[in-house]
């Protein structure tokens, strides 16, 4: 479907032409008509699917230019919200009168206080600096018309909680629109409950992106850097992200990759906001092979020649998975997802599995990378094995209880561990 066919003004649609976006993806075609008919939205839509354009649109094309300020979209980390506002300057160039401002931590509050003042349409802002403002008394919210609120679960935890229910509140006219990758049940319990009157209207687009090719990777016992040495020789990767799940573990591999000279950056949330600036633009264009990362760049951080992602292990929230494989394979493009784990981490390997995920399955064996023929046989054995010492030493007890012999509970014991023994010597038939 072409942006022509909206009911969009002429001149917007001539802009998006100029800026190279003539199709409409899927979730900009489901939620643009309903955002300019002004309904609350609920929109799961998977990362890389173009949603931010799906409410920038209809919020320009609603924009009057003589009035203060109409639209707050609220996001959870520094990084979304620059990217969000990169996006708005590319409209900035067509239109003179569009003024945007942004509200971060890390900038001086006074300034922050001084833009919102100032003849804004359109407010880019974290939470917690929003929710400082707002308690201003001199902020002009009467012309205010949507509040957006993106990657949503996020913004819904304990982290930002009093501060969403602060922009929330602040008046009751106004359109909502909430969007995110992935909509856990307690998201919409939290919606429901903050608004009670209003009829929110669900839109889900997500689905497992199949232009992802997803690799899972026993590592079995190898080092995350053993492995990933390996990975990189083997599959030299034109563009990578790999991920770790704290900010000490991506900075002692980020260290290990500069050992061997690698073209590689940290992008964590230990760098200021001048420092995520900087990384971002770099990556933006092309300085580096690999950006080592937590997970707070797996949302939304929008570099369109990422050609893998490689976690080095599950995330501790399994749904960030998706978030971080949505970093490749963007806007019709193809990509890989490569997830390194051991044994200790088949539990979540299978929950993936269940939500959707069909991947190959490879194994490093004798410093290679080859097809895992039986990936998940080795629990299956375990059971079998557990299974028929427990048989065993019920017959023991069972045979003892018929006639009780003096110390028969020492004796049964002493056969007992000899069993096990004997069953741990047979590992190898198990396997």
């Amino acid at each position: 479907m072409k942006f022509n066919s909206f009911d969009l003004k002429k001149d917007l649609v001539e802009v998006l032409e100029e800026l190279g976006y003539k199709e409409a993806t899927k979730v900009q075609e489901l939620v643009i008509p309903k955002m300019l008919k002004d309904s609350n939205l609920i929109v799961r839509s998977e990362t890389g699917s173009g949603k931010t354009h799906s409410f920038l649109v209809p919020i320009i094309n609603d924009l009057d230019f003589d009035k203060s300020i109409q639209a707050l979209i609220v996001l959870p980390t520094k990084d979304l919200a620059l990217q969000t506002y990169a996006f708005l300057k590319e409209f900035k160039e067509y239109y003179k009168d569009l003024h945007v401002k942004i509200l971060l931590s890390g900038i001086d509050f006074e300034k922050n206080l001084n833009d919102i003042q100032t003849k804004s349409q359109i407010i880019i802002a974290t939470p917690g600096r929003l929710a400082s403002i707002l308690d201003d008394s001199t902020c002009d919210l009467s012309s205010l018309k949507t509040i957006v609120l993106d990657e949503v679960d996020m913004l819904s935890g304990n982290e930002f909680i009093d501060d969403i229910n602060k922009i929330i509140n602040i008046k009751n006219d106004v359109q909502f629109a909430v969007f995110s990758a992935t909509i856990p049940q307690y998201i919409y319990d939290f919606l429901k409950k903050s608004f009670p009157n209003r009829e929110l209207k669900y839109i889900d687009c997500s689905s497992v992106n199949s232009r992802i090719n997803y690799y899972f990777i026993n590592t079995k016992h190898y080092s995350d850097e053993e492995s990933l040495d390996l990975f990189l020789n083997k599959y030299n990767p034109y563009l990578g992200f790999i991920f770790a799940n704290t900010r000490e573990k991506a900075k002692e591999i980020y260290l290990y990759l500069k050992s061997l000279k690698q073209s590689c950056i940290l992008l964590s949330g230990d760098l200021s906001l001048r420092e995520r600036k900087s990384t971002l633009k770099r990556i933006q264009n092309n300085e580096f092979r690999y950006v080592v990362c937590t997970d707070i760049a797996s949302r939304g951080i929008d570099i369109e020649d990422v050609s893998d992602v490689i976690s080095l292990e599950c995330p501790n929230n399994i749904e960030y998975f998706f978030h971080r494989a949505g970093r490749t394979a963007r806007i019709g493009k193809d990509g890989n997802s490569y997830l390194f784990y051991n044994n200790e981490s088949k539990a979540k390997i299978k929950q993936l599995i269940n939500l959707g995920i069909n991947p190959t399955f490879l194994k490093i064996s004798n410093g290679d990378i080859v097809i895992d023929e039986k990936p998940l046989d080795e629990e299956k054995k375990r059971k079998i094995r557990n299974n028929a010492l427990s048989n065993e030493i019920k017959k023991i007890k069972s045979k003892s209880s018929k006639k009780i012999k003096p110390n028969y509970k020492k004796k049964v014991k002493i056969e007992v561990e000899k069993t096990k023994k004997k069953f741990n010597k047979k590992k190898r038939f198990y396997r």
